[in-house]
């Protein structure tokens, strides 16, 4: 049992529950960009929020099935059309054996999400399978899908899952313009000026250095008086460091695990998802918020969300 890949697209990986516990060893938790529209999409095919499926970045890409299963799409794709007839994200899509899916370019926002109900046979290290793109490991023998490539997978069941439909209120809304809050950085008060304040007083641009590691924030740049010769230190997924540049750079999924940069801020755990639609050309303002009110505001999403997702974890 299989998909063929017809088209690949610009950056096409399976991705799925990031690698954690391994930091230690210089491991990225890498996994999928934004891993709430992975779980939306799962849940629609009857999978837990974790399970592989396939990320599409920015461009058109296309799959033919070779064998009948259900699918879910969810993310910023401009359109999903199965034989060509235009279908609906957010819901359940049953195929045959030999139909063709076309998911269109991400428009606005930056990567969709193709879930399928059987599980994909990903390459596994370290309790995972999600692809790491640096050092070529996991998901498809560790790199992006090209076109031809054939992806097994096996039947979780004989019986195909029910067909569900996101609840509306629970559908993320995808924009150009995004708000994320953050907490601030071990070292921002350790700096001259106060950088944190700063960076939250001013809208920043996605620069064209943005890929699964990070994001180059353009804008008014920042004092850079007191950063130098920091030892490296912990770095994770939404820190934001800053260069000698003075422009801000917003860690993302395959972020290193120690940085030399001093680090002024964190996004909140709730908000980090949106990270995985930041392209460039994107604009962000940030907000200030304290790591007590940042805990309150990951328990109350989680609530939301596990009315229709049942227990689910955003990293």
């Amino acid at each position: 049992m299989s998909i063929l890949v017809l088209k690949a697209g610009l950056q096409t990986t399976l991705q799925g529950a990031p690698f954690t516990g391994h930091r230690h060893l210089g491991m990225p938790a890498a996994g999928a960009a934004d891993c709430l529209s992975l779980a939306l999409a799962n849940h629609l095919v009857g999978k837990p929020s974790g399970d592989i499926a396939i990320e599409i970045t920015l461009t058109e890409a296309a799959f033919e099935m070779k064998e009948a299963c259900s699918i879910a799409v969810v993310g910023a794709a401009e359109y999903i059309r199965i034989n060509g007839q235009d279908h609906a994200q957010h819901q359940t899509l049953r195929l045959s054996a030999g139909d063709r899916i076309d998911i269109g370019p991400s428009r606005p926002g930056c990567r969709s999400y193709l879930a399928i109900s059987a599980k994909i046979d990903a390459d596994r290290l370290l309790g995972g399978g999600s692809t790491y793109l640096a050092a070529g490991l996991g998901g498809f023998h560790g790199r992006s899908l090209k076109n031809q490539d054939i992806i097994p997978f096996s039947q979780i069941s004989t019986s195909l899952p029910v067909e569900r439909t996101t609840p509306p209120d629970l559908r993320p809304h995808f924009s150009d313009d995004h708000m994320l809050r953050v907490t601030r950085g071990p070292e921002a008060d350790k700096l001259q000026d106060d950088i944190f304040e700063a960076l939250c007083e001013r809208p920043y641009a996605i620069g064209a250095r943005a890929n699964r590691m990070g994001m180059a924030l353009e804008g008014e740049t920042l004092s850079t008086s007191d950063s130098s010769n920091m030892p490296s230190a912990a770095v994770f997924p939404g820190t934001i460091q800053l260069p000698p540049s003075g422009q801000p750079y917003l860690l993302g999924p395959d972020a290193q695990t120690t940085g030399g940069y001093p680090r002024i801020a964190q996004v909140i755990r709730a908000d980090r998802h949106l990270i995985g639609q930041l392209g460039s050309g994107s604009r962000i303002q940030f907000v200030h918020t304290t790591t007590e009110r940042a805990t309150e505001i990951y328990r109350e999403k989680l609530s939301l969300l596990s009315s229709w997702l049942g227990q689910i974890n955003l990293w």
